[in-house]
């Protein structure tokens, strides 16, 4: 029966149905965070090929692949499984087509299922010259890789490309700008014009992430002018939505509610959002999220409780695993100088309760589980649908420069890449 493992926030942990992962997967496919909890979720609907990948896939000829099976395997999750059917439909004279192998990539995205999603990138390299060519392809795999953390597969799929359209360099362009790769998104956004490529509106929310990602205000701006006054392009909301957020996080509020006060259209939550944030900061001596010192803090105030009934055979001992193993992280990363934060606690409890509730943060459970499931050097890769806190954020800081090892966090916001005891945010999400 598919199922999942799943682990809570809080001090018990309750089981949650789950699919046994493939021997050759790695375990760090199934790490996903939902709300309190650390799970697989199964997708239910798998994303719909836009007209133009119809387009593409309607020239291709060739017979069907066994449609029930393979419509099955991919609602499963059982991308390998998949493959091996496409591979004997070759092998006996027929031909996948260009929507399947779509579909098999945007199973992998949604999934979080990043070595699934390798395989899938070896099948296309060694499969015909029409999914090798095929920019519908390739370009759903760079979006995978980036979606899934994994900027430097994509790059090194988007430099092998022989011919890249708008859509292929947007997504570069997004993707390194989502992970937090600032520098190289800029790069990328340059070579783009330099190819003789015109950027559109969805190029310039790339480019405008990347300059919050280094703080550019100044280059931000000159890049938000120059989409009307150099190529016609009307800011939408999504451009100011991040315009502001470069403007606040810089200090500069005055600008930012001046800018908001002259928008086009009615200003949308986040953006007050946004304002609020950085207002409240200013007052507080502090831009951007609230964080500690540099390297130590996280905290998630939007933690619900999760009431998620199974049963599980392996849960006792895979949750006394966890916690042992939480534990002793915490003394090591006590030992180099974290101070847990009690201001993302809001309940009204005494200091050594609102510790041992930081204690218990999914995230954490998560990487503890991972690294007694691993080898040592093994990058983890953790998903989750809420923010993460502040004081987990120093947390895996710390923790990411003792086990010498790369801790992948996307929240409902970004990425975080935790290396050698820093963050790619740069503390400010």
């Amino acid at each position: 029966m598919a199922s999942s493992l799943s682990f809570l926030s809080q001090p018990r942990i309750r089981p949650v149905t789950k699919r046994p992962p493939n021997p050759s997967s790695s375990f760090l496919e199934l790490l996903s965070v939902s709300g309190n909890s650390l799970q697989v979720t199964k997708n239910k609907d798998l994303a719909v090929v836009s007209r133009a990948y119809q387009r593409e896939i309607a020239g291709v000829q060739g017979e069907n692949l066994v449609r029930p099976d393979f419509e099955r395997l991919c609602k499963e999750g059982k991308v390998e499984a998949a493959l091996e059917i496409m591979d004997e439909k070759e092998r006996n004279g027929g031909y996948a087509d260009l929507l399947d192998i779509v579909k098999l990539i945007q199973v992998c995205a949604d999934l979080k299922l990043l070595e699934a999603g390798k395989k899938v990138d070896e099948y296309v390299m060694r499969s015909s010259s029409k999914f090798k060519s095929s920019a519908v392809v390739l370009n759903n795999l760079v979006e995978m890789h980036c979606k899934l953390g994994d900027t430097n597969g994509a790059r090194e799929i988007f430099e092998q490309m022989g011919v890249r359209n708008l859509d292929t360099w947007n997504k570069m362009l997004l993707g390194l700008a989502e992970n937090k790769e600032g520098e190289k998104a800029l790069e990328i956004f340059s070579r783009m014009k330099g190819d003789g490529i015109r950027p559109d509106g969805s190029s310039f929310v790339g480019v405008l992430m990347a300059c919050v990602c280094l703080g550019a205000e100044k280059e931000g701006r000159k890049h938000f002018e120059s989409m009307s006054r150099d190529y016609g392009i009307a800011p939408t909301i999504e451009h100011y939505e991040v315009i502001v957020d470069l403007l606040g996080r810089t200090g500069k509020i005055a600008e930012a509610k001046e800018l908001v006060s002259n928008m086009p259209m009615d200003p949308n939550s986040r953006i007050w959002e946004t304002l609020q944030k950085y207002s409240k900061a200013r007052t507080q001596g502090q831009l951007g999220y609230p964080v500690s010192p540099p390297g130590l803090k996280l905290g998630d105030i939007k933690r619900a409780k999760d009431n998620i009934n199974t049963n599980h055979r392996r849960v006792t001992s895979d949750r006394s695993k966890a916690y042992e193993k939480l534990r002793s992280l915490s003394k090591e990363v006590r030992d180099a100088g974290y101070v847990p934060d009690t201001r993302f606690v809001l309940h009204d409890l005494d200091q050594e309760a609102k510790e041992k509730a930081l204690f218990y943060h999914s995230e954490r459970l998560a990487i503890a589980y991972g690294l007694i499931n691993t080898p040592p050097g093994t990058t983890l890769r953790i998903m989750k649908n809420l923010r993460i806190c502040g004081d987990c954020h120093n947390f895996i800081k710390i923790l990411s420069k003792i086990e010498d090892r790369e801790f992948i966090v996307r929240d409902n916001k970004r990425f975080h890449h935790f290396k050698a005891g820093n963050c790619s945010c740069r503390d400010y999400w």
